[in-house]
């Protein structure tokens, strides 16, 4: 290879690691802006800067970055993405705090901040703005508690799945990743419906069923943080070539090994399918949506059209989850005994002496 050729390589591999780069740098901004809008609203809204402390976890995201510029060159691990997990472990606080204010004050428990209003009441008075000439920044003053708890839940689940587009895991091609993605808006619309349970008195004044939606919405939003969520195709086409094995040696010299070996072999072949994205999809949000949509219908008489239709959904794919999972196992179990059939049923190689063999 001349030193040209080995010149434009490395080109280009620099050029590949600039671009990880600026992506891992651009996305771990915007989470850190975001988780700060967030903080700044709950401590505007309750009026103590103890909440303040929740930056902490924006410190952890910047030193994150550092980590991943020096150490992985902009790469992303292959099981486990640090920065979702700390930018969800940094938003989770402000919505508990943003959505129990909001509960309060609907219930009347707690009075309705005015810090904003009156600011803005002070400003105009004083003549250092009009009413005619708003701007954007006093627009957003102005905005009511529901539009800022809505708006933060919002963008905090179109901000992993940009992040989720811009930092895929792996090597995946542009239709699994397009197809990965319109998953991933399905689990957040599902995620947006479920809090909008908060929407019936009935709920919001037991306490357990509030804290019980909180920590399920919470829950669920961690499956962003594992790349397992990405297997998505079914990636155990690759089945082993029986004439290839040695028979004399398998068959008869390690009958138990074999077993052994063959049992190994289907459990790493269901371990690299699809399988454990649906135990994951099942555990952290099919099974509790569930069980929750199911307690606010029959149990406190939700009967709004969209809870009673996310809630058959969640049935039916919960059904159709349980299949699959069967038919996986199925289809392994019988690709195993077809290979084992077809090794027993080849015959033995011939074990007459070299003398004969040459006559």
């Amino acid at each position: 290879m001349s030193k040209t050729e080995e010149t434009l390589r490395a080109c280009g591999r620099w050029i590949c690691h600039s671009f990880d780069i600026l992506k891992a740098i651009l996305m771990r901004v915007i989470f850190a802006l975001h988780a700060t809008i967030a903080i700044i609203r709950i401590v505007v809204t309750k009026g103590d800067y103890w909440y303040l402390l929740n930056m902490c976890g924006v410190n952890f995201l910047l030193i994150e970055l550092i980590v991943t510029i020096v150490k992985r060159k902009g790469k992303e691990p292959k099981w486990f993405s640090p920065c979702f997990f700390l930018y969800i472990c940094t938003m989770i606080p402000p919505i508990w705090f943003l959505e129990i204010n909001r509960i309060n004050v609907k219930l009347g428990i707690a009075p309705m901040n005015q810090t904003e209003g009156d600011e803005l009441t002070s400003m105009i008075e004083k003549g250092l703005i009009s009413k005619a000439n708003l701007n954007d920044k006093t627009k957003l003053l102005s905005l009511s508690v529901d539009d800022w708890v809505v708006a933060i839940e919002v963008t905090f689940l179109m901000t992993i799945i940009v992040g989720r587009w811009m930092l895929p895991k792996g090597r995946i091609s542009r239709s699994a990743l397009s197809q990965l993605l319109l998953v991933y808006l399905s689990l957040a619309s599902d995620m947006i419906d479920l809090l909008s349970i908060f929407q019936e008195d009935k709920v919001i004044r037991n306490t357990e069923m509030v804290y019980s939606i909180l920590a399920v919405f919470s829950w669920s939003t961690f499956q962003f943080s594992l790349n397992l969520v990405a297997t998505r195709g079914r990636n155990f086409r690759a089945e082993p070539d029986p004439f290839n094995i040695d028979i004399p040696s398998v068959a008869k010299d390690q009958p138990r090994r074999t077993e052994k070996r063959s049992i190994s072999t289907l459990c790493q072949k269901l371990c690299s399918s699809e399988l454990p994205s649906i135990f994951i999809t099942i555990l952290m949000q099919d099974l509790p949506f569930l069980v929750l949509r199911l307690i606010a219908v029959i149990h406190f008489e939700v009967q709004s059209y969209t809870t009673i239709f996310f809630t058959c959904k969640n049935l039916f794919i919960l059904f159709l989850q349980f299949y699959r999972l069967w038919s996986i196992c199925m289809e392994h179990l019988d690709q195993e005994s077809t290979v084992d059939n077809e090794i027993s049923s080849r015959p033995e190689p011939s074990k007459e002496p070299l003398d004969t063999q040459l006559i």
